[in-house]
């Protein structure tokens, strides 16, 4: 094996060990989310859970204001560290965390307002009111925890340490788990439990990045005289078209519970919130796929390889395509009978209609998922941001008409904003990526097509599988859900990748244990 070639081996290597861990620490997580449905919706109530992912939500729309400063800080931190100007990385470090601090302690002050007056702005079943303050409270304690280290979290993207920021949110998860089960197990139920669990993962990660930074990248410091205000600006006029494409990203997504709770009923905010909660599950997938991938990214590109950028940037389109086009195809195929298992109290063809439609949009975004990075590197999101946004507006606008002169309820909510994100992720993103990176305009499209076809004929396989044996018991399932895996797995790669691509894969997977 030549030295160019054992390289190559180490990266992917590493990347496949990021996955793993990331995508078990996710698993963890999920389970979590998983596992609370039931206890919830049966003893708090459906109306409860819809709160939960409701709190979640506004934390991510506080997060949008905070992306204005951070979306682009690891970027700009990890390129002046490779091209070895540590004063200059420096000054984006110390910019971004003092800058975070105030953002951080600002917008909590602005969530206690709103969390006084929070039974005036929803409705809230009296009583409820109480429990449903304290978990929005707890869930901006996360938020203020969070944006205060993010400046620290850099350090895992720079030295390609994620596998190791990996094993600190398996701690995170597993932390949150056992506080939960304590509390559901030996005190009166409770959703602000929930957002207890998310403070105390956000204290194990910050623990675990801060650590990340003392032991691999001490180098980099925090100190007044290397703050900037002129750092932060240059951060601030890149990021805040990040924070405008989230606020698309929040009208094309993120308002169906606010609008559900307003314009149909709590219990129907509820249902769509169980819905969705394998929505998030994908798109937490496809984030492991993503951040996994940022280190080559940046490294590629801070050094100027744009061949192995394209490489990489391909590769990560198969990895991601897989991973959703299983979730997809093998959720059509158990759909139901996971329900059956989860929810039986609740209306299991509604939900699982609703979840079906939800995760349309994956088929063609889940590939392109990781690529969004490409507007990272290049700092050109204007367009994409000013699409996002046009977007959202189109569908706010089409979900109020439908639930003011239909019937439509919950399918009006999802079918609108599925259709926009179709549009954006098949449309005007694979173009304008291709031309930031001067890239021929057709580029991404034949692994798009490619993914769309797996996932057909992997659908269209599951269903008719499910169709002669549907499991009853949670073993049975588990058993269903790894054969389909492996099955998906096997199509996936036969369509999508071409020979080299499948032996590399492959080889990783049988070298595993000797990874670095």
């Amino acid at each position: 094996m030549t030295a160019m070639e054992q390289k190559e081996e180490s990266r992917y290597g590493k990347l496949f060990k990021t996955i793993l861990i990331s995508g078990g620490a996710l698993l963890i997580n999920s389970l979590i989310s998983f596992c609370l449905v039931p206890v919830i919706s049966n003893t708090v109530g459906t109306e409860a859970y819809g709160f939960v992912s409701m709190a979640k939500n506004f934390e991510q729309y506080a997060m949008i204001l905070t992306a204005a400063l951070n979306a682009f800080a690891v970027r700009y931190i990890a390129i002046r560290y490779h091209e070895d100007n540590l004063e200059q990385a420096n000054i984006y470090f110390s910019s971004t965390f003092f800058g975070d601090a105030f953002l951080a302690t600002l917008l909590f002050v602005v969530a206690l307002v709103c969390i006084f007056f929070l039974d005036s702005i929803f409705q809230i079943s009296p009583e409820l009111v109480t429990d449903v303050k304290l978990l929005f409270l707890f869930i901006f304690v996360n938020f203020w925890i969070v944006t205060m280290t993010t400046a620290f979290t850099s350090t895992a993207h720079i030295k390609n340490k994620l596998d190791v920021a990996g094993i600190f949110k398996v701690m995170a998860y597993l932390s949150e788990a056992m506080l939960l089960v304590g509390c559901y197990s030996f005190l009166k139920p409770a959703v602000y439990y929930v957002g207890a669990g998310r403070a105390l993962q956000a204290v194990v990660l910050a623990i675990g990045a801060i650590w990340i930074w003392r032991r691999y990248a001490k180098e980099l410091v925090i100190k007044t005289r290397f703050f900037s205000t002129h750092s932060v600006q240059n951060l601030l006029s890149n990021g805040i078209w990040t924070s405008m494409n989230s606020l698309g990203g929040v009208l094309n997504d993120g308002l169906d519970l606010w609008i559900c709770n307003l314009m149909l009923t709590p219990l129907g905010m509820g249902q769509l919130a169980i819905a969705k909660t394998f929505h998030s599950f994908f798109n937490g997938i496809f984030s492991v796929i993503s951040q996994s991938f940022e280190p080559l990214f940046l490294k590629s590109y801070a050094t100027g390889e744009i061949g192995t950028l394209m490489k990489e940037l391909k590769l990560s389109m198969k990895v991601s395509g897989m991973l959703s086009n299983i979730l997809f195809a093998g959720f059509v195929a158990l759909g139901v009978s996971f329900y059956r298992l989860w929810i039986p109290k609740e209306d299991i063809m509604l939900v699982y209609g609703l979840t079906i439609i939800s995760n349309l949009a994956t088929v063609p975004s889940g590939p392109m998922f990781p690529l969004y990075y490409i507007y990272v590197l290049t700092a050109k999101n204007r367009f994409p941001t000013i699409v996002t946004i046009f977007g959202g507006i189109f569908n706010v606008s089409a979900m109020y008409i439908l639930l003011s002169t239909t019937s439509l309820g919950n399918y009006a909510i999802l079918w609108t904003s599925v259709i926009v994100s179709v549009v954006i992720a098949f449309i005007s993103n694979p173009l304008y990526m291709a031309h930031v990176l001067k890239q021929p305009w057709h580029t991404f499209y034949p692994g798009m097509i490619l993914n769309i076809v797996s996932c057909a004929i992997m659908t269209a396989l599951f269903y008719g599988l499910s169709k002669l044996y549907q499991p009853s018991s949670w073993l049975m399932l588990i058993l269903s859900a790894i054969a389909l895996f492996f099955i998906g797995a096997s199509l996936h790669l036969t369509v999508v990748c071409n020979k080299e691509e499948r032996h590399r894969i492959i080889q990783m997977l049988m070298r595993k244990k000797n990874l670095e």
